[in-house]
């Protein structure tokens, strides 16, 4: 019985690690998240709304770079479609602030932040993209 007994108790730790981990990743992922939310209302947009287009595309170009980074790490576990959505806003978004265009520049950053918002709670755990 004891070979049994160690099986049922590392499948148990491997389990709770998978859960765990899952857990770590879901905080990051929400904290990582509301920082971009955070970024793109108080820092972009405001800068945007103000016509300050040397600090929008610094700030665009910050953001970019960030979100690539962590989109490294999330696509195995969210949902592919949405980051894909949220690529094609930052590319668009991207590109309005190089134009100097407020409403299309605004507009376009306010519906990534639905896209981010949609992106945690879309994926309480989307088993599909890690099994």
């Amino acid at each position: 019985g004891g070979e049994v007994m160690k099986n049922v108790i590392v499948s148990v730790c491997a389990v709770a690690l998978l859960i765990g981990g899952w857990l770590v990743f879901v905080h990051y992922s929400q904290e990582k998240i509301d920082s971009f939310n955070q970024f793109i209302k108080d820092d972009i947009i405001t800068a945007v709304e103000a016509s300050d287009w040397q600090n929008s595309n610094k700030k665009m170009k910050k953001l970019n770079k960030d979100w690539h980074k962590y989109k490294k790490v999330v696509i195995f576990f969210l949902d592919t479609q949405t980051i894909n959505e949220i690529d094609y806003s930052m590319a668009k978004a991207v590109k309005y602030v190089k134009a100097e265009d407020v409403s299309n520049s605004s507009g376009e950053l306010n519906a990534m932040v639905e896209q981010l918002a949609f992106l945690c709670t879309n994926d309480e755990v989307n088993w599909g993209n890690i099994f």
